[in-house]
């Protein structure tokens, strides 16, 4: 094996800075939101596009490639010893969403910054992991063979993940580079929810609307009354709140409440839209109901109080990992001659239940029914993805935390996240990077909170995503003798 350090790597990776950022804009500028219901299949236009395109980088650096019905791709090299490691990472992104200073499909570079939708998560490990695989079959001897495997739907559905299991002989070791290091060794349930109101709209709502994506806090939520329905005093009620404008159209009246984006697992950094609007049209007297008519007004304000479920008596936690998380991510109104509002919620719930097993989310659950029935909802179960855990002392998990201390100079440990990646679906999976301790995002006024992920103007510093594709490499080298 080819003797190699740190500072080698970390001079060859500085050496390509300009290459990773050109390969960088070519993905970032590709809108590649999945698109399951599109015409073009699996995942639409953008899916396509954006996966041909790190198949052509990939193949013009000289690895194999191989296209999964644009479910997925793999950019491999072979040692000939024929165990693997594959690290995983994504090329869709979240849709766009409101706010942003910089265009997101127009890759910026801002001093030591990089801007635009996907060059955090995940485009910038697609890329990020071909610059360390690229080190590896050029300088290094393995004893393993090496592959990464980029998918279309992480941000969705993750059917592209499904798909490639079933269809893909999988690696001996797959690591997941969504996260932060060292290594997240648990990931908290999932439960993708529809709440929807058993009693029809009332007439004198015309429409009710709000959110973007399934795993975002809503930054924009707006409800239509029929002309008339809403009262000058009610509209000067409203107009006080810095948060919500009232408009009069030839229809009717439009009250819109504008919030903060977010990911849904980090609730203290958005500030929802959905319950905003709720609060302010119950106080002023827009709520009021009978027979349980408007009752769905009560719900969206109490579920988004706090973002731990404490509002509808969810709440739930555990030792390691800690409470559930999550909220209303959309609103709806079902279409056709019967006019429900629909309301769409993603929870993250604990790594352990109360018996202290790997939860697959029946006790949250229950708790979700019990707040439906409270509220005069139903409630329709959309998914519901069980926890991930590996205990901390697994010597996968145990090597790569050393080598990451070593490497890095960090010394904090392996840990669990509210989060989803693909390792919750893969076989052994285990989350691994690739964002630093006092990650370092783009955001000029400290009172605006943007630049993180899911976020607009959303950034990623070039200087530590170098340092951690230098840190990377060195920890698989490890890795590779180890195993």
């Amino acid at each position: 094996m080819t003797e190699t350090g740190i500072d080698d790597v970390r001079r060859w990776m500085e050496s390509h800075r300009n290459d990773i950022i050109e390969d960088m804009r070519r993905i970032v500028n590709i809108r590649s939101v999945s698109e399951p219901d599109s015409d073009v299949l699996p995942f639409g236009k953008g899916c396509r596009k954006v996966l041909d395109t790190m198949l052509e980088l990939a193949a013009g650096k000289g690895f194999k490639t191989d296209c999964f019905n644009y479910y997925g791709g793999k950019i491999s090299f072979a040692s000939g010893s024929g165990k693997e490691i594959g690290i995983w990472s994504h090329l869709d992104v979240v849709p766009e969403g409101n706010g942003w200073t910089y265009p997101p499909y127009e890759m910026t570079v801002v001093d030591d910054f990089l801007i635009g939708r996907g060059v955090q998560d995940n485009k910038s490990s697609a890329v990020g992991i071909l610059y360390v695989l690229l080190y590896l079959k050029e300088f290094v001897s393995l004893n393993c063979d090496y592959s990464l495997y980029v998918g279309c739907s992480e941000e969705n559905t993750m059917d592209d993940a499904a798909y490639m299991i079933a269809h893909v002989p999988m690696p001996e070791v797959s690591l997941v580079a969504d996260c932060g290091f060292p290594v997240c060794h648990g990931e908290k349930g999932n439960l993708s929810l529809v709440f929807e109101t058993r009693e029809l709209l009332p007439e004198t709502i015309i429409s009710v609307e709000g959110g973007s994506s399934a795993n975002s806090i809503p930054d924009q939520a707006r409800i239509v009354y029929r002309s008339g329905v809403v009262t000058k005093e009610q509209k000067e009620r409203l107009r006080l709140s810095p948060e919500i404008t009232v408009m009069d159209g030839e229809h009717g009246t439009v009250v819109e409440a504008s919030g903060r984006a977010a990911h849904i697992i980090s609730p203290e950094q958005g500030k929802s839209a959905v319950t905003i609007l709720a609060k302010e049209l119950m106080a002023c007297g827009l709520n009021e109901r009978s027979a349980g008519e408007n009752q769905w007004i009560e719900f969206l304000r109490d579920c988004g109080r706090d973002g731990y479920g404490t509002g509808i008596g969810a709440a739930v936690s555990d030792t390691v990992s800690g409470c559930l998380v999550g909220g209303i991510t959309g609103l709806a109104v079902t279409s056709g001659s019967e006019r429900r509002l629909k309301i769409t919620a993603d929870y993250r719930y604990p790594v352990l239940d109360s018996r202290g097993a790997c939860s697959d989310g029946s006790e949250t659950l229950e708790k979700m029914r019990e707040a439906a029935r409270r509220y005069g909802l139903k409630l329709c179960v959309r998914k519901n993805s069980g926890a991930m855990y590996c205990p901390a002392d697994n010597p996968v998990v145990q090597c790569l935390t050393d080598s990451y201390h070593k490497y890095s100079g960090y010394d904090n440990p392996a840990y669990t996240m509210s989060g989803g990646t693909y390792a919750r679906k893969l076989p052994g999976g285990l989350g691994f990077g690739m964002a630093l301790p006092g990650k370092k995002i783009y955001r000029p006024d400290p009172a605006r909170p943007v630049g993180d992920f899911h976020q607009a103007d959303e950034s990623i510093c070039i200087s530590q995503l170098l340092d951690a594709m230098a840190i990377y490499t060195m920890c698989l080298i490890d890795l590779d003798r180890h195993i």
